[in-house]
């Protein structure tokens, strides 16, 4: 399981590759649109060198496709830091709150302590901080 820290570091690094892919994915377009506007003869005589296509959409439509991949991507990032910091105020509580039960504990621990050793000695008040005794 990706700690927080693990994220973090990953979606700086998951930003630059998808900016890289993003380039590539352009110059993929840029080289197949540059081929289609050579010569039809040479096209077919050239058709094993050419650079593979894996979409059919269009310049445009690529580029609003990575934009909107990218604003996705900001928004989970934004996304994930409010998480993060949800995150980081309830660990801070829930340690807060096992001191308190810790030291709850101790207290009760002491207590019977106590109350045993008052019914052990009969007679005397244990409570009671007033030097006066009934």
């Amino acid at each position: 399981m990706a700690t927080w820290e693990d994220l973090d570091n990953e979606s700086e690094s998951d930003k630059e590759d998808a900016e890289d892919e993003a380039k590539v994915a352009m110059a993929l377009v840029a080289t197949k649109e540059d081929t289609d506007e050579s010569s039809d003869a040479e096209s077919c005589a050239d058709s094993e060198t050419k650079t593979q296509v894996y979409s059919k959409l269009t310049r445009r439509e690529l580029v609003e496709s990575i934009k909107e991949l990218f604003n996705l991507h900001e928004n989970q990032s934004s996304e994930l830091k409010k998480q993060k910091q949800r995150y980081i105020k309830l660990v801070k509580l829930h340690d807060s709150t096992k001191n308190e039960l810790d030291i709850l504990q101790y207290k009760y621990n002491n207590l019977e302590i106590v109350i045993e050793k008052g019914v052990n000695n009969v007679g005397t008040r244990v409570f009671h901080k007033s030097p006066i005794e009934f």
